[in-house]
């Protein structure tokens, strides 16, 4: 009889929802369907039924084909092109353990690879931020249990975390936000309007690649002094209006995505981002979170920080 699992974890995004009911055959081999997960997360759980999945080492032959080998094999073959090869990429790391990695950056270390991760596109460069400026954060559960403030900076969850807004950010009913959506206020800060905006109290349109600079007017309106008439496309009345709002609430959280690293000043963005966040500790309490992407490409820079000193591209 089918059976099914409970409290499982999603692997696809930093979400991390852990509320996923599994029915898996009574030989425990296969999924036959998934309860709780958004359509991104179902998928992923969906898909180790799909015909051509590769569940066992393959190697190409002469004619271009693919032939199931042994793991011996496999394992023979790798370490025998590693000793030989004069210059290895290992890229990727982002679907497996945080054990896994250190061992393997281990036997880069032996064969002088260059280790890179997924995050080299994507949130690296968060982390270069962070160790150079530090991060006050916190955990979802607080900003689901205490956050009044919520901004969403270059990123769309809507989209990109389905289930964030649901679960943490705008409609939970928390410990100290009894009220959901109603006892939060919501701002959305993006080039370009996106669903995530048509869920927001406020959407502050900012000009493409100015991110910086609106930052910095957020920290400079934030100690009451003057600012240009307008900044990166928003009028200074406006940026004093939304930072005088941040102010007056308990507890604000600052969820920032990719429209910040991949811009214009990537790392420093982040920068600029962590330092308005503490400068808003002077009036109230304030965090900040990277809205990370699939499955364990978070522990890939942490594991890499840890051995290395360095959170991607090393060589």
């Amino acid at each position: 009889m089918p059976k099914d699992v409970t409290d499982v974890i999603c692997p696809f995004c930093g979400t991390l929802c852990d509320d996923l009911i599994i029915t898996v055959s009574d030989d425990n081999k296969t999924i036959l369907g998934v309860k709780n997960a958004c359509a991104i997360g179902a998928e992923k759980f969906n898909h180790q039924r799909q015909p051509g999945r590769v569940k066992r080492p393959r190697m190409r032959q002469a004619d271009g084909s693919y032939k199931e080998i042994t793991y011996d094999e496999a394992i023979d073959w790798t370490a025998k092109m590693l000793v030989k090869s004069r210059k290895t990429l290992m890229y990727g790391w982002a679907s497996t353990s945080c054990q896994a990695m250190s061992i393997g950056h281990e036997i880069a270390e032996k064969v002088g690879a260059i280790v890179d991760n997924c995050a080299t596109v994507c949130h690296g460069s968060s982390l270069i931020a962070i160790e150079d400026v530090g991060v006050p954060s916190c955990t979802l559960g607080e900003v689901k249990n205490r956050a009044d403030r919520v901004i969403f900076w270059g990123c769309n969850p809507a989209h990109a975390h389905p289930r964030h807004m649901s679960r943490y950010s705008i409609f939970p009913r928390g410990f100290f936000t009894a009220k959901g959506h109603k006892g939060r206020k919501i701002y959305c800060v993006d080039c370009r309007y996106t669903d995530t905006a048509k869920v927001a109290d406020g959407f502050i349109q900012v000009q493409q690649g100015f991110d910086y600079e609106l930052l910095d007017a957020f920290r400079t309106a934030a100690r009451g002094e003057a600012l240009p008439d307008t900044v990166g496309g928003v009028p200074k009345e406006k940026i004093i209006e939304v930072v005088e709002d941040l102010k007056s609430g308990r507890f604000g959280i600052i969820f920032f995505g990719m429209g910040l690293t991949h811009t214009m000043g990537r790392n420093h963005n982040i920068d600029i981002a962590i330092n308005f966040t503490r400068d808003m500790n002077d009036y109230t309490k304030f965090a900040i979170m990277a809205m990370r992407g699939h499955w364990n490409v978070t522990g890939s820079g942490q594991v890499l920080g840890w051995q290395y000193g360095f959170p991607y591209a090393v060589d």
